[in-house]
C-alpha cells in the first residue's frame, strides 16, 4: 500500500444518540375528565382506538415522493404565531443538536430519587388539571405554573419518562391548549445569555420543548398540521420529528415526509432521522435525494444514519438495465465521504473504539466504490475512493504492528486489500484528472473535499487554479466566500508555491482591505459573529498562516500590517506568524511590534506578545513585562513564565 495512505490528523466525533426511553410507571393516575362543550382529540385507550390508529406500523404507507420545490406548506393560526418567534444563534441550536446526540446514561427508574421526582410530578401535575377542568384556573395560569413543574435536568434523558407520565395523567388532552400556549411563548429574557450556551436548559425551554412531544400523543388533524410546521424549526424539530413519530398515522407520516422536503439545516436532519426509524424501503430514493441538500456544513452528521440504513452498494453500482437518477448515485458517493472522513478522525481520537465505517461490510462498498468511480468518473467517487484507502491505510498499519486484533476488523480490512493493486494506479491518473477538471466546475460543495485530497495526493497542478481563483476574488460576500479562498491560501502554502505571495499581498490589501481596518478602534474582545467584518478576518487568518508555513520573511510586512488590525483574532494570529518567521528577532521591526503588543487590551494578544518577549530575549520588555505582572491579573501567568526566563537569561 502507498505511503500516502497513512494516518491523518484527526479531531474527535460525537458519539451516536443514546436509547433513553423508560417505561412509564404503571402505578400513575389517569384523570378521565372532559370539559363541557369542549372536543377532545381521539386518544389512544384501551379498547377505543380511533380508526387512523388501526394502521400496521410496518405497511408501507402511500406517500407522494416529488420533488422538494413540491407540496403546500400546511400552516394553522397557532403554528403562523410560532413562526413569528425570533430566532435563535445557530451556535445555540447547533450547541443543542451537538448535545443531543451525546450518548447520555439512561435514568434509573427504580432509584429513590427518580421516583420521588415522579410523584410530585404527579401530585402537582393531577392538582394542576383538575383546577383547570373546574375553570379555577385559567390557562395562562395553568402555563405559567407548569414551567416549574417540567424542569427536569438533562432534558433529553427524562423527556420520554415525563411525557408518558404526563399522558397517563392526561389521556383525554385537557391540558392541550396549554401546551400550544406554551409552546407559542419566547424566551426573550433568556436569549441574551444563550450566547454559546443550550436553549433546551432553561426552564421555559425545557417546558416548550416537553410540550411539543406531549401533542404527539393525540391523534388530531390539527395537531398533526401544526406538529409538521413546528417541525421546520431547529429550535424544536428534535421534538416535532418525535412527536410525528409518536402519532403514527398515515397523516403523520405525510406531514413527516413533506416538511423532510422544506426544511433546512438541523431540522433537515432531525426530520431525515425520524424517516429512517420508519424503517420503510421505499423512502431510500428520497431520503438519498434529499438527504445531504440545504444542510451545509452538517452533512458528517447525517451521512452515518444514511450509512448504516441504506444499502448504499445498489445505488453506487446498479445494474446495467436500471438507470438510476446521477444526483442518487452521486450522493450514495458522498455519504461514503463523509462517512469514511469521520472514521478515520475517530480513528485516531478513540482507537479502542471501531469507527462506523465497519458497522458494515466493506469488501462489497469497496468494490462497488470503485466500479461506480470508473463507470461514472465523478468527483464524489474519487474523493471517497481516496478516504477510503487511507482509512484502510490507517488500519492496516496498526494490524501489522500487532495493535488492532479484533477479528471482524481484521476480516474486512483483509478483503479489501486485494483491490489495492488496481486502485493506487487510478487514483494516480485517471482519477487526478476528474478532479482538476471538476475543481473548474462552479461547484461549492466540490471545492474543499477536491482541493483536500489533491493535497494529500501532492498533485502540483493544483497550484494554478487555486492562484487563478485568489486572482479573480474582488470581495468578500459571505463568510462561505471567505473560507473558499482561505483553503486556497492553505493549499497553496502546503505545496511551497513562490508564486502565492503576491497574491496573498493583493488579498490582504484588496479584498481584506487592511488600511481600512487599522483606521477602526481596536477590540478587545472578538467580533461578534453576525459583524459584517468576520469574512476578512477569516481571509487575514488564513492568510497569515500561509505565510508562516511558507516560511518566508518577504511577507514580515503584511504581518506588521496585521499587528495593528482592529479584531484581535487577526492581531494573534499576527504575533503567531512573527514567531515563526523571525523566531530570534532578528529583525529590528519585529522586536518593536512584540513591545508594542505588550501593551494590547487584548489579553490573548498581550499574553502572546509575553511569550514572544521571552522568546526573543529581550531585555527592554522587563518594565512592561514587570508591570503587566502587578496590573494585569487575565495575563499575570504569561507576564511571570516571561520574566522567569528573561531574569534566567540575563542572570
Amino acid at each position: 500500500m502507498a505511503d500516502m495512505y497513512h494516518d491523518q490528523p484527526a479531531k474527535p466525533t460525537l458519539g451516536q444518540e443514546a436509547d433513553t426511553t423508560p417505561a412509564p410507571d404503571k402505578e400513575a393516575p389517569a384523570v378521565e375528565m372532559r370539559p363541557q362543550g369542549e372536543t377532545v382529540p381521539p386518544e389512544r385507550e384501551e379498547g377505543t382506538v380511533p380508526a387512523a390508529a388501526a394502521e400496521d406500523e410496518s405497511a408501507p404507507t402511500a406517500i407522494s415522493l416529488e420533488s422538494e420545490s413540491a407540496g403546500p406548506r400546511d400552516v394553522s393560526d397557532a403554528a403562523a404565531a410560532g413562526a413569528e418567534h425570533r430566532k435563535l444563534p445557530d451556535q445555540a441550536v447547533t450547541v443543542e443538536h451537538l448535545l443531543l446526540r451525546q450518548p447520555q446514561p439512561p435514568l434509573d427508574t427504580e432509584s429513590l430519587a427518580v421516583r420521588e421526582r415522579l410523584s410530585r410530578l404527579r401530585t402537582d401535575a393531577t392538582t394542576l388539571l383538575t383546577d383547570l377542568y373546574w375553570r379555577a384556573i385559567s390557562l395562562e395560569e395553568a402555563a405559567r405554573r407548569l414551567v416549574p413543574l417540567l424542569d427536569f435536568s438533562p432534558l433529553p434523558q427524562w423527556a420520554s419518562l415525563v411525557a408518558a407520565q404526563l399522558y397517563e395523567i392526561d389521556r383525554a388532552g385537557i391540558l392541550v391548549p396549554v401546551w400550544r400556549m406554551l409552546i407559542e411563548r419566547t424566551e426573550p429574557q433568556e436569549q441574551g445569555a444563550l450566547q454559546g450556551g443550550n436553549p433546551a436548559e432553561t426552564p421555559l425551554g425545557k417546558a416548550r420543548r416537553l410540550a411539543v412531544l406531549m401533542l404527539g400523543n393525540y391523534r388530531d388533524p390539527e395537531l398533526t398540521a401544526l406538529l409538521g410546521r413546528l417541525a421546520l424549526d431547529a429550535r424544536l424539530s428534535f421534538y416535532a420529528a418525535q412527536a410525528l413519530l409518536r402519532q403514527n398515522t398515515l397523516l403523520a407520516r405525510q406531514t413527516l415526509v413533506r416538511a423532510l422536503k422544506e426544511a433546512e439545516g438541523w431540522a433537515r436532519i432531525d426530520l431525515l432521522e425520524a424517516c429512517l426509524k420508519l424503517k420503510q424501503s421505499g423512502f431510500f430514493d428520497l431520503l438519498l435525494a434529499v438527504g445531504l441538500e440545504r444542510i451545509t456544513g452538517l452533512e458528517a452528521y447525517v451521512a452515518p444514519s444514511l450509512y448504516s440504513a441504506i444499502p448504499l452498494e445498489t445505488y453506487l453500482n446498479p445494474p446495467p438495465e436500471v438507470t438510476l437518477p446521477p444526483k442518487l448515485v452521486q450522493h450514495a458517493a458522498l455519504i461514503c465521504y463523509y462517512v469514511f472522513l469521520e472514521s478515520i478522525r475517530h480513528a485516531n481520537a478513540h482507537p479502542e473504539q471501531p469507527p462506523i465505517a465497519f458497522d458494515r461490510e466493506l469488501q462489497p462498498l469497496a468494490q462497488a466504490l470503485f466500479t461506480s468511480a470508473r463507470r461514472y468518473g465523478g468527483w464524489q467517487q474519487v474523493v471517497a475512493l481516496h478516504q477510503l484507502a487511507l482509512l484502510l491505510g490507517r488500519y492496516w498499519a496498526g494490524i501489522a504492528r500487532g495493535l488492532i486484533r479484533e477479528p471482524r476488523i481484521v476480516h474486512m480490512v483483509a478483503s479489501c486489500l486485494p483491490l489495492m493493486p488496481e486502485i493506487e494506479p487510478w487514483m494516480n491518473g485517471p482519477a487526478r484528472d476528474i478532479l482538476l477538471a471538476a475543481l473548474q466546475v462552479q461547484d461549492e460543495r466540490a471545492w474543499s473535499p477536491i482541493v483536500r485530497t489533491l493535497l494529500d495526493l501532492r498533485e502540483l497542478r493544483l497550484a494554478t487554479p487555486l492562484l487563478d481563483v485568489l486572482a479573480k476574488a474582488r470581495r468578500l460576500e459571505s463568510i462561505e466566500e471567505a473560507q473558499r479562498l482561505a483553503l486556497a491560501c492553505e493549499a497553496l502554502a502546503a505545496l511551497g508555491e513562490g508564486r502565492a505571495l503576491e497574491a496573498y499581498r493583493r488579498l490582504l490589501r484588496e479584498v481584506v482591505a487592511f488600511q481600512d481596518r487599522t483606521l477602526l478602534a481596536q477590540r478587545a474582545e472578538p467580533l461578534p459573529p453576525e459583524d459584517e467584518h468576520v469574512p476578512g478576518s477569516i481571509l487575514a487568518v488564513a492568510v497569515l498562516r500561509a505565510l508562516a508555513q511558507l516560511a518566508t520573511r518577504e511577507g514580515l510586512d503584511l504581518v506588521a500590517q496585521a499587528c495593528h488590525d482592529f479584531d484581535p483574532v487577526v492581531r494573534e494570529a499576527a504575533l503567531e506568524t512573527l514567531m515563526k518567521l523571525d523566531a530570534h528577532g532578528e529583525q529590528r521591526l519585529s522586536r518593536m511590534l512584540m513591545r508594542e503588543a505588550l501593551s494590547d487590551q487584548a489579553p490573548g494578544v498581550a499574553a502572546l506578545a509575553c511569550h514572544l518577549a521571552a522568546q526573543y530575549h529581550d531585555r527592554e520588555s522587563l518594565p512592561a513585562l514587570r508591570y503587566l505582572l502587578q496590573s494585569r491579573p487575565s495575563v499575570r501567568e504569561a507576564a511571570a513564565a516571561a520574566l522567569a526566563q528573561l531574569e534566567q537569561a540575563v542572570a
